[in-house]
């Protein structure tokens, strides 16, 4: 099988310039639907996504183009269509989800906004993103925020953990801005003063994919509670009991409701989440916790990378390979080796030179194509890519 030695800030710069032909007049970018969950989205997310790369490779190319193609982006992020009624993002077009996508939706357009404003020396974007931040109504005690609907309605408390975790690594960029609000870096930093709790993971150390603390009376009263608002409190009996059960930490597989399966796929999307964190909160006690230590371990062990064999939500949808590459970078000194072996698996698997895109073995290749700002983190990197057939 022919391979051909790639670098990662080359392909990254490719791919934004390919995508420079399908950003439409007023910014945006062409929408997807987010993965496997099927969900039409509008052009959002994307579109937040696509601002980053185009002021990465702006950074590294210094032309024009991307220059020109990221502030259109930041603008259309800004104007009334992404932004209806002044308060949250409207990312989902239609389905079971709210339209602002819970709190993962707004971490990223917040990330991006963010991204923009110290790129770009514009503190006016930050402004936004603070002021969309702290619209999220904050549980003190649990540590945990509630999503906001595109039109200002205060929703239960986001019971995905990954949520949590990004809306949180958002703040966290934020909280670094000057123009930001003070109480952003309060309520992350009090996030991350909890997680020893909230954080649940496997013997193994894989994370547990729903919102699950360690049993308090408190907090698990306080997440019944939003859990009956939200029709999903009987999830949170089995929860409990579980919890007085010890059940999750006395084995090696997260089976409640069949959420093995995403926990795996949803791993390095986590880990890439702490990666933002620990860079911007170095000094944290929260680094040495075993838990996290725990699921850093597992990351690095050859049952994970089996694992994301064929998993829906890893290479195909959350670029387990890039968001590795990025994860041990920044929580292991592993070396140079083992990110380039991520990024092979990952490109190998989904990237397509003819079209300078992520268009192989995905069901949603605008998206996972939008999704390379992630890699936009990576120190360059050399890797090979196999001249592979679909699977």
């Amino acid at each position: 099988m022919h391979t051909d030695t790639q670098s990662l800030h080359e392909i990254i710069c490719e791919c934004a310039d390919a995508a420079l032909e399908t950003q439409r007049d007023d910014g945006s970018m062409p929408a997807g639907h987010n993965g496997p969950w099927s969900d039409p989205e509008t052009p959002v997310r994307n579109t937040g996504h696509w601002a980053i790369t185009f002021l990465r490779c702006h950074e590294l190319t210094e032309a024009d183009q991307f220059l020109d193609a990221g502030e259109a982006a930041i603008s259309y992020l800004l104007s009334e269509e992404a932004r209806p009624h002044g308060a949250t993002f409207h990312h989902i077009l239609s389905g079971e989800n709210l339209r602002c996508n819970g709190l993962i939706g707004q971490a990223w357009s917040i990330e991006a906004l963010v991204y923009a404003a110290e790129y770009l020396g514009r503190p006016k974007l930050a402004e936004v993103a603070s002021d969309v931040f702290t619209q999220h109504s904050f549980e003190d005690h649990l540590a945990a925020w509630h999503p906001v609907e595109i039109d200002g309605s205060v929703k239960p408390i986001d019971m995905t953990f990954n949520h949590q975790l990004w809306f949180a690594a958002a703040g966290g960029l934020l909280a670094q801005h000057p123009a930001s609000d003070p109480v952003v870096d309060e309520q992350v930093r009090r996030y991350l003063g909890e997680l020893p709790a909230n954080l649940n993971v496997t013997v193994e150390g894989l994370v547990y994919h729903p919102f699950k603390p360690d049993f308090d009376l408190q907090k698990y009263g306080r997440v019944f509670l939003e859990g009956m608002k939200a029709g999903t409190a009987h999830t949170m009996v089995i929860g409990v009991l579980r919890g007085l059960l010890g059940g999750d930490e006395g084995s090696t597989e997260v089976s409640e409701g069949g959420w093995t399966e995403k926990s795996v796929g949803y791993h390095s999307f986590n880990l890439y989440a702490f990666a933002l964190l620990r860079e911007a909160y170095p000094d944290h006690p929260f680094w040495g916790h075993e838990k996290f230590e725990r699921s850093v371990d597992y990351a690095m062990s050859d049952s994970y990378v089996d694992a994301l064999d064929e998993n829906p939500y890893g290479y195909p949808y959350n670029c387990s390979g890039i968001e590795m590459a990025y994860a041990v970078d920044v929580l292991t000194d592993v070396g140079d080796d083992v990110r380039s072996q991520w990024l092979e698996r990952q490109f190998d698997r989904t990237y397509e030179a003819e079209t300078a895109s992520m268009a192989r073995n995905n069901p949603d290749p605008t998206t996972l194509t939008a999704r390379l700002y992630e890699a936009t983190r990576v120190p360059d990197t050399e890797f090979e890519i196999s001249e592979a057939t679909d699977d």
